[in-house]
């Protein structure tokens, strides 16, 4: 099968040695996952259609991952994002359109779980942090 055909998870991280072990994880049969380490790589390839998910640091070198997601948002792609974040975010720093938050303290099978989740969900954009049962949506 053709890599270009596989589902991809773009994963923006500026730590090169977890961006590439982040890739290596994410990367199972049947899907792909592309590490870059700035924003603009990662719009560069969001507006060639690559990726079906992005995983963005929440504090990346060349901007905010949050403002990432935000202009990602802004090129019409309908796509599930989720931001890495090293701190618990306040109510009024979270995402506005609903991006998941997942610490950097990782729980790689709840990872896994909230990028299959996000890849098989309609397009709701509700806010969710893994390990934060107050951010998800009623019914969860």
């Amino acid at each position: 099968m053709p890599t270009q055909t596989l589902p991809t998870i773009l994963i923006v991280e500026d730590d090169e040695v977890l961006g590439q072990v982040l890739a290596r994880v994410l990367t199972v049969p049947g899907r792909l996952a592309l590490h870059v380490c700035t924003a603009d790589e990662a719009m560069r390839l969001v507006q060639e259609g690559c990726p079906r998910l992005v995983l963005v640091d929440a504090e990346l070198r060349d901007g905010n991952g949050l403002k990432l997601a935000e202009a990602i948002r802004a090129t019409g792609a309908s796509l599930p994002v989720i931001v890495l974040t090293t701190h618990r975010l306040e109510k009024a720093e979270r995402p506005s359109r609903g991006e998941r938050l997942v610490t950097k303290s990782i729980d790689l099978p709840e990872l896994r779980r909230t990028i299959d989740a996000a890849l098989t969900e309609l397009p709701s954009r509700s806010v969710e942090k893994v390990g934060d049962t107050s951010a998800m949506p009623h019914g969860s």
